[in-house]
């Protein structure tokens, strides 16, 4: 009996790899969630035959049942792998999981996170700012393994209803996600116990060495909440009373507004110490690295497995990955559209590498595959009287003098869209978006 939950766990692992291997579609990770599958049924075996009868017995039989299944799963991702042509890692649209889509470290912003979470006084909190599809939510869904260990991260979206039908919905569900991380004692159903329970988690931490950060992703649904009159000003009183008093949680607010933008509440008042950290496009350093290592951060393979997936340089063509990077303006998900068009045109043109010509047919390709996107970027953004009609206008011109109206010259400035020319002239920071207003805008 005193072997029985060594047993249950080895199987639980199988189990668990099995599940994973179930979920997964692309045949380049079936392949190498298979290999770990038959690693593991082969290891518990050994393990296994030192264990007293019958269990030795009975679950050796076992496991060379299971490896027959799982060798089998391995021969047709293998079949598989070896007809696929190149293999599509990238993705342009939710956060990335690194563990199966190209992803990059944004070492700058991370490096910069780290500093203010493990400032020695406590963080008074941070806003987390960038653009519309900057990677802000791939960066706080990936702290994981880029933070010092002894920092755990909590993470909530607004955009989840749980998150905003009430503030009792709101606090049980942050509680919840706190609660997965740092068992304390206490119940929250209001703002009151919701304090309560922070401060349980804060003593918990202080006595453990450790601290919470507290990501809180697309936070200007909150200010919207408030001005619909579903959230009091009450929640961000408590807020800026957990930040003063509970040095060892962290609070991150995630949003692609500058917090001067938000109506509903006088944030500049509840996070003024709080601290603003820039969420850029891409480097060309960030480009290359995702184009060629995508998945340099996957916990499948082995740092040194010659296996992990990489894509040399000359695959993109001469000059393919800076014109990749040109053309996209460094922004990050502009940057994943181009690469997983160019991969799905050469897959279907069965061709090896890049050329001229079916780079313009992958730009051209991606501009309507894309077009969401764009449009948000470009036309929903664009609120202000007379905003739309300008930015609409290259698509007859390359260059045009800035916007008479101020306010239209500062918004367009903040959304990071035009960049300046000799002679007092504008023109659209991001190729892409251009190519889009003449086929589709």
């Amino acid at each position: 009996m005193a072997q029985t939950p060594k047993v249950h766990e080895g199987v639980s692992d199988i189990c668990h790899l099995q599940a994973r291997l179930d979920t997964i579609t692309r045949p380049i990770f079936r392949e190498q969630t298979a290999e770990l599958l038959c690693k593991e049924i082969e290891n518990f075996r050994h393990r296994i035959a030192g264990f007293h009868e019958p269990l030795a017995t009975e679950f050796r039989a076992a496991a060379a049942q299971w490896l027959q299944v799982a060798q089998r799963q391995l021969d047709e991702a293998r079949a598989v792998t070896g007809k696929e042509p190149t293999p599509q890692l990238f993705r342009a649209g939710d956060p990335v999981n690194r563990e199966q889509e190209a992803f990059v470290a944004r070492s700058n912003v991370v490096g910069e996170l780290e500093q203010q979470v493990m400032l020695g006084t406590g963080c008074p909190g941070i806003v987390l700012y960038g653009r519309r599809r900057m990677g802000k939510s791939t960066i706080l869904r990936n702290l994981t393994g880029f933070l010092p260990t002894d920092v755990l991260t909590a993470f909530v979206s607004m955009q989840n209803p749980q998150m905003f039908t009430s503030i009792e919905s709101a606090v049980g569900s942050i509680s919840g996600e706190i609660h997965k991380l740092v068992p304390a004692d206490g119940e929250a159903v209001d703002l009151s116990g919701f304090f309560r329970l922070l401060t349980a988690c804060d003593e918990r931490l202080a006595s453990e060495g450790k601290r919470l950060l507290l990501a809180v992703d697309e936070y200007e649904t909150i200010d919207r909440k408030i001005g619909e009159g579903v959230f009091a000003a009450d929640l961000l009183d408590t807020i800026r009373e957990s930040i003063q008093t509970h040095r060892r949680m962290i609070w991150v607010f995630a949003g692609s507004h500058e917090i001067t933008e938000l109506p509903h509440a006088a944030w500049t008042s509840y996070l003024v110490s709080a601290r603003t950290v820039e969420v850029p496009a891409f480097t060309p350093e960030e480009t290359r690295m995702l184009l060629t290592e995508p998945l340099k951060h996957s916990s499948l393979w082995r740092p040194d497995d010659p296996k992990r997936p990489r894509f040399a340089a000359s695959f993109w063509g001469e000059g393919g990955i800076e014109r990749i990077h040109r053309e996209a303006g460094g922004w990050p998900h502009l940057v994943q559209l181009i690469a997983e068009t160019i991969v799905d045109l050469i897959n279907d043109e069965e061709a090896g590498t890049v050329s001229a010509e079916s780079m313009e047919r992958a730009l051209d390709k991606a501009v309507v595959r894309g077009h969401n996107v764009l449009y948000e970027l470009l036309r929903r953004e664009s609120s202000l009287p007379g905003e739309w009609e300008y930015l609409s206008a290259f698509r007859h011109t390359a260059v045009q003098p800035p916007p008479g109206d101020g306010a239209v010259a500062a918004s367009i400035r903040r959304r990071l869209l035009v960049e300046e020319q000799q002679g007092d002239e504008w023109r659209l920071r991001v190729p892409l978006m251009e190519r889009w207003l003449r086929i589709r805008g």
